[in-house]
C-alpha cells in the first residue's frame, strides 16, 4: 500500500482526531517528539565564526587613552622577544627624534586574535591561566595559541598614527655614530577604534553564548556579568569594551642603511666591534661567511692582547698566534660569542671568471666573554701544539679568574 521504507505515524493532533503523517526521518513538532537524525549531537563542538590570524608585528597595548603619540619611534630592544613585546618597555633615544608621525583615517570592521605580552594581560586583568586551552580549534588559534594570543578583539578602525622619516640620512648617521641608538625595530603606528576584547574561557562544548555585553561607555568600560559567546572553536568570555581609544600598536622594522660605520666602527660601553671584509667570493653568502671568519680572527688577535695585559703569567701566545692554522681554529671556537650585527651590500665584482662578490660585516664581541673567550682560545692553541707548562699555567689563571 505504501512504498517500501516509509515510516506510519500515528498522533493526536486534538481530541476531534487523528493525523496520518508519511515521514523519512521528518520531524512533526504537533507529535513532541524528534527523529534520531535530528536530534543535536551533545558532543557536537560550536564553532561559530572564524577569527583572523594575528597580523605581524601588531600587539594590543598595556592601557587604552586617546593620545600615544609619547611612544611614537620609541625602539623595541634586540633581546625583548616577540611574546613579551609591550610599549612600555620601548626606548626613546637620540636617534627617534627623526621619526615623526601623521593622523591617517582608517577604515574596516575586524575580528582578530591579538598578540599581547604577560604584562599587557595583567594590566588588562586578563587572566590567562583561566583559559581552557585543551584541544585544537576550528580555526586559526592553533598555531596562534603558542604565542600567547588567547585574547580575541572584535573592532571598528577609525584612526591611526603612523610614523615616518623624512630625514633618512640623518636617521642612518644617526644609528651609525653611537652603539646602541638604534635597535632592529621601533614602534611605528598606533590604531584608534571602537570594540570589544575577549579573553579565551576554554573549547566550546555546548557552552550557553548567549550572555549579554558588558556596558560600553566612552573611553574603556569593563563589565560586571561576562557573558560567553563562541568563535573559531572556541568559547570566550567579554573581557572589556572601548570606544575611540588608541587600543594596539604595530613595531616597524628599521631600515638602516649606508656602511660609515664600516670605516668608524662605532663604540659602546659592553664590548668592541669589529669591521670584517671578505675577499672576492663567489656568492654573497660565501662572501659573508668570509667577512665574519675575518672579524672573528681580529677579535682572537685581540683576546690575545688581553690576555698579555689581564693576567699575571709571563707565558704569551704571541708567538702561537703568528700561525694561521692556530688563530683560524681559535676564530672558529669564538663563533657562538661574535655577533654579526649588520652587512654592507654586497659589492659585485666583474671578473674574466665571472660575478665576484666582496662584503664587509659588523661584529661586536661583548666584554663579559672576554675571559671565557680567552680560555677558549688557550684550548685551541693547547690542541694544536700540545698542552706545555706555560699554557697549563696560562690555562689555571684564566679558569681562576686571576689577574
Amino acid at each position: 500500500m505504501f512504498a517500501r521504507g516509509f515510516n506510519i505515524l500515528f498522533c493526536r493532533q486534538s481530541t476531534r482526531g487523528v493525523g496520518l503523517v508519511l515521514s523519512a526521518a521528518l520531524v512533526l513538532s504537533a507529535c513532541g517528539g524528534a527523529s534520531e537524525l535530528d536530534r543535536p549531537d551533545p558532543n557536537k563542538i560550536a564553532s561559530g565564526p572564524n577569527v583572523s590570524g594575528p597580523r605581524e608585528g601588531v600587539y594590543l597595548r598595556a592601557s587604552f587613552d586617546d593620545d600615544p603619540s609619547m611612544f611614537i619611534g620609541r625602539f623595541v630592544s634586540d633581546n625583548v622577544a616577540a611574546a613579551d613585546v609591550d610599549e612600555n618597555r620601548a626606548v626613546q633615544t637620540m636617534c627617534s627624534q627623526f621619526i615623526k608621525y601623521k593622523e591617517v583615517r582608517a577604515a574596516g570592521e575586524f575580528n582578530e586574535y591579538y598578540q599581547s605580552s604577560q604584562s599587557v594581560k595583567a594590566s588588562l586583568g586578563i587572566d590567562s591561566s583561566a583559559a581552557g586551552l585543551a584541544g585544537t580549534p576550528s580555526g586559526n588559534v592553533g598555531v596562534s595559541n603558542e604565542r600567547g594570543t588567547e585574547v580575541r578583539v572584535e573592532y571598528k578602525l577609525t584612526r591611526k598614527l603612523v610614523a615616518h622619516i623624512e630625514d633618512h640620512a640623518g636617521f642612518t648617521s644617526c644609528c651609525e655614530s653611537a652603539a646602541g641608538a638604534c635597535s632592529g625595530q621601533y614602534i611605528g603606528e598606533f590604531w584608534l577604534g571602537t570594540g570589544t576584547l575577549y579573553q579565551m574561557a576554554g573549547r566550546a562544548t555546548g557552552v550557553d553564548a548567549g550572555g549579554t555585553a558588558g556596558p560600553k561607555v566612552k573611553g574603556v568600560g569593563y563589565q560586571s556579568e561576562a557573558g560567553l559567546e563562541v568563535a573559531d572553536g572556541w568559547s570566550w568570555r567579554r573581557a572589556m569594551s572601548f570606544d575611540e581609544v588608541y587600543f594596539a600598536f604595530r613595531v616597524m622594522d628599521a631600515e638602516i642603511s649606508g656602511c660609515a660605520w664600516a670605516d668608524r666602527p662605532p663604540r659602546s660601553d659592553l664590548g668592541h666591534y669589529f669591521v670584517g671584509v671578505s675577499p672576492p667570493a663567489g656568492t654573497e653568502d660565501i662572501a659573508r661567511n668570509f667577512a665574519m671568519r675575518h672579524a672573528r680572527t681580529q677579535v682572537v688577535n685581540f683576546l690575545g692582547e688581553y690576555i698579555a695585559t689581564q693576567t699575571m703569567s709571563r707565558s704569551s701566545l704571541k708567538g702561537y698566534l703568528e700561525d694561521e692554522a692556530i688563530v683560524a681554529s681559535a676564530a672558529e671556537g669564538l663563533a657562538s660569542r661574535v655577533k654579526d650585527e649588520r652587512y654592507c651590500p654586497a659589492e659585485r665584482l666583474d671578473t674574466p671568471d665571472g660575478s665576484m662578490y666582496l662584503v664587509k660585516v659588523l661584529a661586536f664581541f661583548p666584554d663579559a666573554d672576554a675571559r671565557a673567550g680567552a680560555q677558549e682560545i688557550v684550548r685551541a692553541v693547547s690542541e694544536k701544539t700540545g698542552e706545555t707548562a706555560e699554557l697549563k699555567e696560562l690555562s689555571k689563571e684564566l679558569e681562576g679568574g686571576q689577574k
